[in-house]
């Protein structure tokens, strides 16, 4: 079932969904709303314990949808089983509470399939806050491709698994997320994937809208001291496999040693309420009204 409709390639549309009742039918929505035929969307319902799958009945009974229950394993496990489960030549990411402009899978289709030296396509992305949908934000990112796009991942993570297409060969032949980077799962994959010889390319068009949520945006340092001290372990372990000539010739010393300053700001603020006060300045400085 690789190809129908005239020859053009089958998607897979990945969704993974946790207790996210309020928002799938959106998600879905969009997925089900793409210029692009034909498409497999693909729900995981990631042990919710929310309306999920009363809200979904109909979908899945009409086969708009595929769905797949499991008990909880996280973002990386439920994406995962839904990459065992994709059956298209390309598969892409969307979160349950984040939604596809109408082209987003056209236009990324569109361009692997003229550039075959891409095994990753990336676009850019809206962003939104909750209460707020009428009101379109820009990330102020610097997006890269090709062979630029290792290095710079080693110092930031610019790319938005929302904005993400990729060959299902790139799953075949590099394998999946790791279950136990629960809270940089999207920055490893991205590396490994990168380090293993997948050529990224950004499309730099807007293609999809990324949801931004009070939980989300309610600031813990609890959590910012986690997310930094597995971001330092992540590190730690790639400097592990590479060479002594790949050590020297990407700066693994430096990378490791901003990525634990990284985690020393974090738990140092945690004490300083100054701290707190220019992260957010700095957050929302990164946000721009389109």
């Amino acid at each position: 079932m690789d190809k129908e409709n005239g020859n053009k390639p089958l998607v897979s549309v990945v969704i993974p969904s946790y207790n996210s009742a309020k928002y799938i039918l959106e998600a879905v929505d969009s997925a089900l709303g793409q210029t692009y035929q034909p498409l497999e969307i693909i729900v995981v319902n990631d042990g919710s314990t929310d309306d999920t799958e009363k809200i979904l009945e109909s979908y899945v009974k009409t086969n708009r949808i595929r769905y797949i229950y499991q008990q909880n394993k996280g973002l990386a496990g439920a994406r995962n089983t839904g990459f065992r489960a994709a059956k298209g030549k390309y598969v892409a990411l969307l979160d349950s509470d984040d939604l596809f402009l109408p082209k987003k899978i056209e236009r990324q289709v569109e361009y692997l399939e003229n550039h075959s030296e891409c095994d990753v396509c990336y676009c850019d992305l809206w962003h939104f806050f909750e209460g707020k949908p009428e009101e379109n934000l820009k990330l102020n990112y610097e997006y890269h491709s090709g062979p630029d796009v290792f290095r710079e991942l080693l110092h930031k993570n610019f790319i938005n698994p929302l904005s993400v297409v990729l060959r299902r060969s790139v799953l075949e032949n590099i394998g999946y997320f790791n279950e136990k980077f629960f809270r940089s799962e999207d920055w490893e994959y991205w590396i490994k994937l990168a380090y293993r010889g997948a050529r990224f390319c950004f499309l730099p068009e807007i293609l999809a809208r990324y949801r931004m949520r009070k939980e989300s945006l309610s600031y813990s340092w609890s959590d910012e001291i986690q997310r930094k001290q597995k971001e330092l372990e992540l590190f730690l372990e790639l400097n592990k496999i590479m060479s002594i000539q790949e050590r020297r010739r990407y700066k693994m010393r430096l990378v490791i040693l901003e990525h634990w300053l990284k985690f020393v700001y974090a738990k140092v603020g945690r004490r300083l309420r100054i701290l707190k006060f220019i992260h957010s300045w700095f957050q929302k400085r990164r946000l721009k009204s389109a």
